[in-house]
């Protein structure tokens, strides 16, 4: 009770720092590590008992009565619906999870949570990595996995009409392959690509992208509208199915990344992209990972066509290596691992020469080496999809704190050559991977909560920590993709400065009076 009680105390003085126009440095940092520290090593069972008991019965009850609404507070449940892929985890779990059929189930919740002050938590497909869908004051998880209709146009005789506009309506609720499955025989694609199977929703409260945003870019650019539900239970409809419009406040920008603070997302309306004809890939050794990451920025310079451009260090290919049984081993050494797509082969084949020439002659790139093979292809980014997991693998059982900086392209060899020398002058296991093409990168530190040392779990820490402010200091950002959640909040005065933070307030307490919609996360209110 104690630890929880300094816990709350720490974060009351964070915010202070953050919104009282304080400077937010040294304190700051130390604040985080106590907090860190002793939110992975204190126990959960008081937490969990004293937020079970504030949701009364007779709230579940009408909850329960609500029709196109399931209500389940079992155990296992409630375990599955407080944490996400990362090792942020609460104390706390949700009293119930609720699984709404229908916007007006979403409404109806929603009314009564915010009559009752019960804070609501959205869960897409639990594929977050910064503590968004942890109940940190407890409520109610609100699963919208059962909002999973796909609204195809349909023809008189049932078949499903052609896709003119290039884009679909999805429910919040739709998994991603599930989408593109769905669009397989009319020759689009939804592109953006994080790798996790996500749900649309949450991709887009989260503003994901992923290995495919060098060409197609991020959530933010692919979808047209969305509908949500606000925390007093109306319905909004932010944006057209027009490619463009400049009529009034872009809200439909302001939703995407909101991570469930100012609503619940229910229905988005996506980009569509035809399918290239012809596809090549290319794996590319380096002797050092500046070299790999200089390849990518001239390579970007020169107009060469990338579809796909990640980068991974000696670790990630060890990872790899080991992880990746269906493909061959890769020499440990740094890789890029590019893709390439156009309506002709001989086009394709331009580009991949382009970047032979670039890599080899330009910044001593040993093997190059290229193939059309549709199988070979998919085998390699299955396997690249998976060094998240690869990367947790190299310390079985550890839960993985995850960064995700991106910086100016001009700016990400030395910061990811500094990030990966870090880790290894600290003495800490931390693949360092992800999206040069963007200039997007991953370091996975594992970690073993029961068992790594203060020391260790300090070195990891400080790894973190420097890489945050290399990112701030060159312009850049401490999340290109995976967004605040509660594990970033304290580098947002610091990237952004004290006033856009409170900006960011203002909106949230505007929206949001209760404060019932995920409290705790982008912003502390």
């Amino acid at each position: 009770a104690d630890d929880e009680d300094s816990s709350r105390n720490e974060m009351t003085s964070l915010s202070a720092l953050l919104f009282n126009k304080c400077r937010p440095t040294q304190k700051i940092i130390e604040i985080n590590r106590n907090i860190f520290l002793k939110c992975i090593s204190s126990s959960a069972r008081l937490g969990q008992k004293q937020q079970q008991d504030q949701v009364s019965s007779s709230f579940l009850k009408a909850l329960s009565s609500i029709p196109n609404v399931s209500v389940n507070t079992q155990k296992h449940d409630l375990e599955q619906h407080s944490k996400g892929e990362s090792h942020h985890t609460s104390r706390i779990l949700p009293s119930a999870v609720v699984y709404p059929k229908s916007n007006e189930a979403v409404c109806d919740v929603v009314r009564l949570c915010g009559d009752a002050s019960i804070s609501i938590v959205p869960f897409g497909a639990g594929t977050s990595v910064e503590g968004h869908v942890c109940c940190l004051e407890g409520g109610i998880s609100m699963d919208l996995s059962r909002l999973n209709k796909i609204h195809l146009p349909q023809e008189t005789g049932g078949g499903v009409m052609p896709l003119d506009d290039f884009h679909v309506t999805v429910d919040a609720g739709v998994r991603r392959l599930q989408l593109n499955n769905a669009l397989r025989h009319t020759g689009m694609q939804f592109m953006v690509d994080p790798g996790a199977d996500a749900s649309i929703g949450g991709m887009v409260a989260c503003g994901a992208s992923g290995t495919s945003a060098v060409k197609y870019g991020t959530m933010r650019e692919n979808i047209l509208a969305l509908r949500a539900v606000l925390p007093d239970g109306s319905i909004v409809q932010c944006g057209t199915n027009a490619r463009k419009s400049s009529a009034g406040y872009d809200l439909l920008s302001l939703m995407c990344g909101s991570e469930g603070t100012l609503g619940v997302i229910t229905e988005v309306t996506v980009k569509l992209h035809p399918l290239p004809s012809h596809v090549s890939a290319a794996v590319c050794v380096f002797d050092t990972l500046h070299e790999a990451a200089q390849a990518v920025a001239a390579m970007m310079m020169a107009g060469v066509s990338l579809d796909k451009c990640e980068i991974l260090d000696e670790a990630s290919i060890d990872a790899f290596n080991k992880y990746s049984a269906d493909v061959d081993d890769l020499p440990f050494k740094p890789h890029l691992f590019l893709e390439f797509s156009g309506s002709t082969q001989v086009s394709v084949d331009e580009q991949v020469h382009l970047a032979q020439a670039i890599c080899v002659e330009d910044f001593r790139c040993q093997n190059f080496q290229f193939t059309s093979n549709d199988d070979e292809r998919k085998r390699m980014w299955k396997a690249r999809h998976k060094l998240y997991y690869a990367s947790l693998a190299l310390r079985p059982g550890s839960q993985g704190i995850v960064t995700d900086a991106c910086v100016p392209l001009s700016c990400l060899a030395d910061t990811i050559d500094a990030t990966s020398n870090d880790v290894r002058e600290m003495g800490v296991v931390g693949p360092c991977f992800g999206h040069a093409g963007d200039g997007n990168f991953h370091c996975i530190l594992p970690i073993l909560p029961e068992s790594d040392t203060p020391d260790y779990l300090e070195r990891v820490f400080e790894v973190n920590r420097r890489l945050g402010q290399r990112a701030i200091d060159v312009g850049g950002t401490v999340t290109g993709e995976h967004g605040v959640g509660s594990g970033k909040i304290g580098y947002l005065a610091k990237q952004y400065g004290v006033e856009t933070v409170q900006m960011m307030v203002t909106i949230k307490r505007a929206l949001d009076p209760k404060n019932i919609m995920n409290p705790q996360k982008v912003v502390i209110v």
